[in-house]
């Protein structure tokens, strides 16, 4: 069998288990709920994944929703990170709509990026590692039609942990 016929039957693979997860997620999560009544009747369920291929082309499948945290109907919501070292930067884009700007609360770690947003039903709430080291002094963000965009410079790779002494 050739790569490319591999690569698709993995592909194929992960998808059917990624299919059989969500379904017993989901199924949990209704049973939970009708068995709490009435206390969470009237707020919708959303759940799903996305899927996207490496650079490898391995598979990439990532779930968000709030289906697994049906009880506290909180969100998390979907992400993409795009890396562009020529530029030094990294780009996260999360959709969270429903939400104002002043209602996002965000906190970047050199490896990670929290974040936090609340508007009357709508909460979401989402840890997302991030794909390299960054600068948290140095970033930026924008919030447009539920889209939060944050830019973020990459930490620089030159240094790694030493520097040069100067003899006298």
């Amino acid at each position: 069998m050739d790569e490319a016929r591999k690569r698709f039957h993995h592909l194929m693979d992960e998808l059917d288990k990624m299919m059989q997860d969500a379904e017993k997620d989901i199924e949990e999560s209704l049973r939970n709920a009708f068995q709490m009544g009435n206390s969470i009747e009237n707020k919708p369920f959303v759940y799903g994944f996305s899927m996207k291929l490496s650079s490898d082309g391995d598979p990439i499948i990532s779930t968000f929703g709030d289906i697994n945290n049906a009880v506290e109907c909180v969100r998390e919501p979907i992400v993409d990170q795009i890396l562009d070292d020529a530029r030094g930067t990294l780009k996260v884009f999360v959709e969270i709509p429903g939400v104002e700007k002043e209602e996002i609360k965000l906190q970047v770690f050199e490896e990670g990026l929290n974040i936090i947003a609340q508007h009357r039903d709508r909460q979401y709430n989402t840890q997302i590692p991030l794909k390299a080291k960054v600068d948290p002094t140095k970033s930026s963000a924008s919030y447009l039609n539920g889209v939060l965009e944050i830019t973020f410079q990459i930490k620089d790779k030159t240094n790694k942990g030493f520097s040069e002494i100067r003899i006298d």
